[in-house]
């Protein structure tokens, strides 16, 4: 029975987990604060080096490098929070003698979404699993692989029309697209929190589901949905992440997202709000996504690995 490790790199907290035989089976689990790479890194290998496993998944925040031919393969990139540019991610975990995947933090639970809607019976071609939370981050499975392309999606970072009378300019954005709005930098929690007024994101918590930012939220993640139904075609939109945690959310862009496609497209999952309920979902894993979405990739890594070993305990 295999034992696969993972770790989870969040713009706020790294989590580190043991499942046994399958991602969805965690029998350990931690987590530290995002603070610098160093620091947060080495929390990691200090709880990994005391645990036993026969393959390693890592999902971290991006943009990252995960061409495995590329010098600066397993890097963090070009991110806005500048102490983890460049931070070599794989480098500083590649170091217990097993099989190792990495990929983006958003890439991963798509993974692990399209995997579970092959194990009840369907068949889809494309899933697509966006987090709403410090960033807006999308990942994206294409018959039955992770996308990557160029890079990696980075459609969190889409521009997309504003909402009506919308004057806010922005929060950190990383973009340039005069007239337009970068979704991240429009609805993502701190986002929401400097709208609404409040001293930090901790608040948004105990705003009314009937307050204001969560229209404008709904506007910018439809208008995101919108685009992705254009773009890519997906069976599913996987919506997670703490700003999803707002169940009202849900309603207000499946409307938001039909009205927006003004019946262009002529299937019967965005006929209706009522009908989109299929396709715009939170993810069964609910906090876990994230987490089982690293941990598939530990058992991908194991299963495409043409000599897996375990690993002893390292003092």
């Amino acid at each position: 029975m295999p034992v696969l490790a993972a770790v989870e790199g969040g713009g706020t907290t790294y989590v580190v987990a043991i499942a046994r035989d399958k991602p969805e089976n965690i029998i350990e689990r931690a987590s530290f604060p995002t603070t610098t790479p160093e620091e947060t890194l080495n929390k990691c290998k200090a709880w990994l080096k005391q645990r036993s496993f026969d393959a390693l998944g890592i999902a971290t925040f991006g943009p990252v490098d995960p061409r495995t031919s590329s010098k600066t393969y397993g890097h963090i990139t070009k991110t806005p929070k500048k102490l983890w540019r460049d931070a070599d991610v794989v480098g500083a975990l590649d170091i217990f003698g097993v099989p190792v995947k990495f990929d983006t933090d958003v890439n991963a639970p798509a993974l692990s979404e399209y995997r579970a809607m092959i194990d009840k019976g369907e068949d889809p071609s494309c899933v697509a699993y966006a987090t709403v939370g410090t960033g807006v981050g999308v990942g994206l499975v294409v018959n039955g692989a992770p996308v990557h392309g160029l890079l990696h999606p980075e459609a969190g970072h889409a521009c997309v029309p504003r909402y009506p009378n919308d004057t806010f300019e922005g929060h950190n954005p990383s973009l340039n697209c005069p007239g337009w709005a970068e979704v991240e930098a429009m609805c993502a929690s701190g986002a929401l929190a400097k709208r609404a007024g409040l001293a930090d994101t901790s608040g948004l918590k105990d705003l009314p589901d009937d307050h204001e930012v969560w229209d404008v939220a709904a506007h910018y993640l439809a208008a995101l949905c919108a685009n992705l139904i254009l773009v890519v075609s997906p069976e599913k939109i996987v919506l997670s992440g703490g700003v999803m945690l707002r169940k009202s959310l849900f309603p207000k862009i499946r409307a938001k997202t039909v009205e927006y496609l003004n019946g262009y497209i002529p299937v019967p999952a965005v006929a209706s709000a009522k009908a989109a309920a299929t396709l715009i979902v939170p993810s069964p894993h609910g906090n876990n996504a994230g987490i089982i979405g690293a941990l598939t990739l530990a058992q991908d890594a194991l299963s495409t690995s043409s000599s897996p070993c375990r690993l002893s305990m390292m003092g």
